[in-house]
């Protein structure tokens, strides 16, 4: 922390109201030597003057009576002074107003609390294991080492020692141990003390258990120690979170122990950990002040001291996701544990009276049984306001399910108001969540894995939640105020998505900041992928009535798999599990996102081949490279005038951070040995001036194809078109390993992939933002390529693990760079990539036509090479292997005329293959060979929706021919993908067709409507123009008009903008998106 030099005598911080015996530094700065401070009855424990600060520091304790007191201090005619409110933790706990809010904030506002628990409500969660070496030392302390465990909520609590230089000892060597939590620490029992694991060094070099806060050369005193360049390092604060959460993990052991054989001599020992618990947590209602504070991406020194968010002009507002004691997104889980616990001790609790005299023991004010409950149960309802106060926001649905958690362990039959609120204005919004926080396809709007089995999980156990909490107040809580969750167009989807998105029966496919950590080791290893956790299929089959639902995938192979809502298509081969897959990338989502558009990953033999960095090493580095669209097997276009928003890390729109852009389904085939899907895509931008969504100008196209080869061989060919902008970027990282070419000159660069003139990570030097990632590319080699040529990656884990390039098509002098994690030097990497780069400054369609060979043995191809095209856009790729298969695929993008190709065959329009002298072909109007000339007339086939039923899924349609269950069609519109489920002939021409998916994509109220503009008072995604080009319908009578533009300008909200003003909609009503209406046009095209 730096201030400004001292002019004037004052007293910089201290707490507004603090209770009896805690400590607190209070910061002094003067313009002459140390002032005389005045801070009776306060005891001074210790004082420094910190040069970094140009203050004096003063460590004070306050006394164990309640009063307003006075500290001062003057200095050369100088003074200042500050009043400390002290008070006891009951006088904490009586209601008051400050700065027109209640206070404490404890559930009712306003009011003396009052129990209503009459029996124990939360046994019917299941009882988790216990581990006895874990709980050993907890079973052996006595109670006043349990009591000082849990830190003073007075000391500062931080995330992160230092993500920036690492360990003051021996820098960012210590990143290669752990981005997030490299420390080593002894916390049974605490000793306030940091090691590095990689020097071994201790830090701070002071001893805060016996009050020294200034000693050694690395003092800490709780608010951090700061390098001669100002580099700040968060010992202490990061060993007090570590500390608090620890506490919980004893609770959670113990509840289980009890649980399963209650014994009071545990049971005295839970009751003690949940009163200091208590303790803390109601002093944290009255005084916010010193709450966790906002979660922080990297170190961040506080302004002199916490800051007072009770005083601010909206307090309450304040204290959104400030958490309490830990961080928000901790907040609901905590509260849903210490609910748990006191329920299970709650029949012995309100009357065991030696748990009243040890707790009197330890300084605690309490008389009989009824006061320990009543502290227990405050607590509880201080985190149940903490929530509906916004200040534990975390993960969806876990506010939800925490508040009706503690709801029920309070069993409370009085609160409506709290469900009101987790109904219509919590961030879940539980009216809505059902439909809003999952697409059609029923993939949460999140990352792939644990990000969407929370969303998944938690869907299934608020149901559960709220219907147990309606069967013990049935009048409190109907169904016709607080109806069921469950979504009837999402239901079974969602439980279906997460099977659909398995990668070899062992892995979810990477999208977002889910999974991986760049690491390629082999999946044999790892056990089968159970999508749904036991309890969540469960409720499942109970709430669904279908018990084939979560199984289905166990009882027969996956195939092709397209998830349209989110935009995510995986192609794979016949077995179960498959041996191989191919997923892309071309939807988007609003959460932990990543620049992954068009992003193509390839695994097969219990291994990836190419794959994402995943999780990332730190939230300083996701921006600048996981998370960046260079560290993905993609394609990209600079813009110069578009530049990456700059958001702050606690900003109300989070779901603007790494935009990249939403493209459609093209079409699929599928044939015996050969899966194809084709994908366009555009970059959207967001105009934070105009609050809106655009377009500008870059596109792009990419056709994936997995063939089997020989054997168990398999072979990728990847064709890519970019248009639009200033420079054409395709990447591709491959294999983690060495990259090696045969016969191409090769010449050794400065630098890094971003230029000659820029150093690893100098982000201030890059001629174009975009290029961030790219600056941490180092040690760049120009490979002299021109025309076709061939490339191998080999797996640094595994030398017989080969992956094959055959570049058949892209610009000359491909480039390759060392890819290591952006934190630390390379050497200190968990991972090293060689990544091959392809740039191309052109405003003309750029081409790179790849051919893929994942191997563990010899390769199955013996030739790969191009078919040129008349139409340069469109190409054709002949593979053939050694053992004599032969496959010719011809692509011929975007254009609906004839283009002849090398070999004499001419298509017009679409994809077609000859796969061993087979042909197949989709979308193609005219596949003519030098023997044969075929016209396919119903090619491109468009119809007219007639009638449609959104509970069905149905739609009748008029114009088709030749549709079957399996086929695909597509909204004309917006491009959105179907997938035929049934097929009934209505008349000539006319079909009632069964699609897969819903065709609503979400709902809301409607807030306001001024002309053509409606506000919505629920957040439906609108991230890269989603709405956009569909439709807002009133749920009433089916009135619709199509929406030109839709914006969330934040978490809450909605604004779209349509055609014409709807004419007699109000706020009130209720309106939903839709994907198509009466009137639309269906596209199809047959397979052949």
């Amino acid at each position: 922390m730096s201030h400004s030099k001292r002019t004037a005598l004052r007293l910089c911080w201290a707490p507004r109201l603090l209770m009896t015996g805690r400590s607190f530094r209070l910061p002094v700065q003067t313009p002459g030597p140390e002032p005389q401070l005045q801070f009776a009855p306060f005891q001074l424990i210790d004082h420094r003057f910190s040069p970094s600060d140009d203050a004096f520091m003063y460590y004070l304790r306050a006394p164990q009576t309640s009063g307003d007191y006075t500290l001062s201090a003057e200095c050369s005619g100088q003074s200042d002074a500050l009043v400390v409110q002290v008070r006891t933790l009951q006088e904490l706990r009586q209601c008051n107003r400050y700065n027109g809010a209640e206070w404490p904030r404890r559930w009712p506002l306003g009011c003396d609390w009052d129990s209503t628990k009459s029996a124990q409500t939360l046994q019917d969660t299941p009882v988790r294991q216990v581990n006895m070496e874990t709980l050993r030392w907890w079973l052996e302390q006595d109670d006043a080492t349990l009591w000082r465990q849990l830190p003073e909520a007075e000391g500062p609590r931080a995330h992160y020692v230092n993500v920036h230089q690492g360990c003051p000892g021996c820098g960012t060597a210590i990143f290669a141990h752990h981005g997030y939590y490299p420390w080593v620490r002894n916390l049974h029992p605490a000793d306030l003390r940091s090691e590095c694991p990689n020097c071994r060094a201790t830090f701070p070099s002071n001893d805060l258990r016996t009050g020294d806060f200034s000693s050694g050369e690395y003092a800490d005193d709780g608010f951090g120690y700061f390098d001669r360049d100002g580099h700040l390092f968060l010992f202490a604060a990061a060993y007090r979170r570590d500390l608090v959460n620890l506490y919980n993990s004893p609770i959670d052991q113990l509840t289980s122990l009890l649980r399963m054989e209650f014994e009071p001599q545990i049971a005295r020992r839970l009751g003690i950990m949940l009163l200091r618990y208590a303790s803390e947590v109601l002093n944290l209602a009255a005084i916010p002040q010193f709450r966790h504070g906002p979660s922080q991406e990297v170190e961040t020194a506080w302004d002199w001291g916490q800051p007072d968010w009770s005083s601010d002009p909206n307090p309450i507002a304040s204290l959104f996701r400030k958490g309490m004691l830990r961080y928000a997104i901790d907040i609901p889980i905590i509260g849903a544990s210490l609910a748990l616990a006191y329920d299970t001790l709650w029949p012995w609790l309100k009357e065991d009276r030696e748990l009243v005299a040890r707790a009197q023991a330890l300084g605690l004010a309490i008389a009989r049984p009824a006061d320990a409950v009543y502290l227990i149960e405050e607590m509880l309802a201080s985190l149940l306001q903490c929530l509906l106060d916004g200040g534990g926001l975390s993960n969806l649905p876990r506010v939800s399910e925490g508040a009706l958690t503690l709801i029920r362990g309070l069993d409370r039959p009085d609160a409506q108001d709290a469900l009101e609120w987790l109904y219509d204005r919590g961030p879940e919004k539980l009216r809505g969540f059902g439909t809003n926080d999952f697409f059609p396809c029923g993939t949460p709007p999140e990352a792939t894995g644990g990000y969407n089995d929370t969303h998944t999980r938690g869907l299934f156990a608020l149901e559960y939640q709220l219907r147990q909490l309606r069967q013990r107040h049935p009048q409190a809580y109907p169904e016709a105020l607080f109806p069921s969750l469950l979504d009837s167009s999402r239901g079974r989807r969602i439980v279906q998505a997460p099977g659909e998105l398995a990668l070899l029966g062992r892995i979810p496919f990477h999208f977002g900041d889910g999974g991986s950590s760049g690491v390629q080791t082999p999946l044999h290893d790892r056990p089968p992928l159970e999508p749904l956790p036991a309890a969540t299929k469960a409720l499942a089959d109970e709430y669904l009535g279908d018990d084939s639902l979560v199984e289905s995938a166990r009882q027969k192979p996956l195939g092709n798999t397209v998830l349209d809502g989110v935009g995510i298509a995986i192609l794979r081969t016949g077995e179960m599990p498959e041996r191989a897959a191919a997923g892309i990338v071309y939807g988007d989502a609003p959460y932990h996102r990543h620049m992954d558009l068009l992003d193509v990953q390839l695994y097969a033999y219990d291994r990836p081949f190419i794959s994402d960095l995943g999780y990332p090493q730190s939230w300083a580095s996701v921006h600048c490279w996981e998370g960046h669209w260079a560290t993905h097997n993609s394609v990209w276009s600079v813009a110069p005038d578009l530049h990456p928003l700059e958001l702050p890390f606690d900003t109300p729109q989070p779901f603007l951070k790494a935009i990249a852009g939403r493209g459609r389904l093209v079409r699929i085939l599928s044939s015996e040995g050969l899966q194809v899907a084709e994908v366009e895509a555009e970059r959207w931008a967001w105009n934070p001036a105009e609050q809106r969504w655009y377009r500008p100008g870059i596109y792009f196209r990419r056709l994936i194809a997995l063939v089997e080869t020989d054997g168990q061989g398999v072979a990728l060919i990847d064709l890519a078109r970019v248009a639009g902008g200033a420079e054409h970027w395709r990447i591709c990282r491959g294999l983690e390993g060495e990259f090696a070419v045969e016969g191409i000159e090769s010449e050794k660069l400065s630098g890094t992939a971003a230029g000659p003139g820029v150093e690893r990570g100098q982000l201030d030097r890059l001629a174009h933002p975009d290029h961030a990632a790219l600056a941490y590319m180092d040690q760049p080699t120009q490979l002299q390529t021109t025309g076709a040529w061939r490339g191998t990656w080999t797996s640094c884990h595994d030398p017989a693990a080969k992956l094959d390039l055959h570049a058949l098509r892209a610009p000359n002098g491909a480039l390759t760079a060392r890819a290591t994690a952006a934190m630390g030097t390379p050497d200190q990497s968990g991972y090293t990539y060689r990544t091959l780069l392809w740039r191309r400054e052109s405003e003309e369609t750029s081409c790179f036509d790849l051919v893929f060979e994942p191997r563990l043995g010899p390769a199955t191809l013996s030739r790969a090479e191009a078919v040129p095209a008349s139409d340069p856009d469109a190409i054709g790729v002949r593979i053939e292997t050694r053992a004599g298969r032969e496959l010719t695929l011809y692509w011929h993008p975007q254009s609906r005329e004839p283009t002849r190709y090398a070999d004499g065959t001419e298509l017009s329009g679409g994809i077609a293959a000859c796969i061993d002298g087979e042909w197949c072909s989709t979308g193609a109007a005219m596949v003519q060979t030098r023997t044969r000339r075929n016209h396919f007339p119903r090619a491109r086939q468009i119809a007219t929706i007639t009638a449609l039923d959104r509970d069905t899924s149905t739609v009748e349609v008029t114009g088709l021919s030749q549709i079957a269950t399996g086929d695909r069609v597509r909204i004309r519109s917006t491009g959105r993908n179907y997938r035929v489920v049934a097929v009934a002939a209505l008349a000539e021409s006319s079909h009632r067709l069964t699609l897969d998916l819903s065709s609503i994509l979400g709902k809301a109220r409607i807030a306001a409507v001024c002309g053509s503009e409606v506000e919505l008072d629920f957040f439906l995604p609108t991230r890269t123009g989603y709405l956009h080009s569909t439709r807002l319908e009133r749920a009433s009578d089916g009135t619709w008009q199509p929406i030109v533009d839709a914006a969330n300008p934040d978490m809450d909200r909605t604004v779209v903008e349509l055609a014409s003003p709807p004419q007699g909609w109000s706020a009130g009503d209720w309106v939903r998106a839709v994907a198509y209406t009466v009137g639309d046009a269906i596209e199809f095209e047959p397979a052949k």
